[in-house]
């Protein structure tokens, strides 16, 4: 229902933007590292994560409102920073324990936005802000369970999330007016996602646990295609 929801918007967008001349469909991937914050409940002191990358891409739909700006929507998926994992098992109260749960390698997301784009000497680069709806992960009925080293909960905070992203990029045209394009890109989560709780073990016995919280924060690289369809249709008549 969630990921329906979410297509539907990038639909609605694109018949919209279908409407329009000189539209642009644009296809991009690259890598990102996911940002997540752990803390244990014996002193409520940070526990150090890492961040994998993870594969990072989006599909977009752009059309102009002026000479200089473009609106966009987006649908795409970035990497989970659930499964980032803690630095160490060892912390200075006992062993955190590997999670037993199965976490998405992905989140879908749908964004909406403005594009400016600017050259400087010739050669093409844009800045992009925007607006991004996330899904929190879910396990379903499965959200609590039970391992080895003690019970285990993972707390969907929103089913929708919000965040704040900015790209930003370089174009290189083609001679039949298409573009490749290369830029990175920051994602700020405004609200939270998840809460992932797990035991923290010292000997033999459960002391506190240490929950990991996400907002959907991330950064990356990317690299695409654009595809400028207004150009085809005046080609084509």
């Amino acid at each position: 229902m969630k990921n329906l929801l979410l297509f539907s918007l990038f639909l609605i967008m694109s018949t919209v933007s279908m409407a329009q001349e000189n539209i642009a469909i644009e296809i991009t991937a690259g890598s990102a590292s996911a940002f997540s914050k752990a803390t244990n409940s014996v002193d409520g002191g940070n526990v150090p994560t890492h961040s994998r990358l993870g594969p990072n891409a989006g599909l977009s739909v752009l059309f102009p409102v002026s000479r200089d700006w473009q609106l966009y929507s987006e649908v795409g998926f970035y990497p989970n920073a659930l499964r980032n994992g803690i630095n160490t098992s060892d912390t200075d109260f006992g062993v955190f324990y590997p999670r037993p749960a199965q976490i998405p390698r992905v989140i879908p997301s749908f964004s909406l936005g403005a594009r400016y784009n600017f050259n400087i000497k010739n050669q093409q680069f844009f800045v992009q802000p925007g607006l991004v709806l996330s899904t929190g992960s879910s396990l379903g009925a499965a959200n609590e369970f039970n391992s080895p080293s003690g019970s285990s909960l993972l707390e969907q905070s929103n089913k929708v999330a919000l965040g704040f992203r900015v790209d930003v990029g370089t174009k290189f045209m083609t001679k039949k007016d298409d573009y490749f394009v290369v830029g990175l890109r920051y994602q700020q989560g405004l609200t939270e996602m998840n809460r992932y709780t797990n035991p923290l073990i010292s000997g033999q016995a459960q002391i506190g646990t240490v929950t990991e919280v996400t907002r959907g924060s991330y950064i990356g690289a990317f690299a695409g295609y654009g595809f400028n369809t207004g150009k085809r249709k005046r080609t084509n008549k």
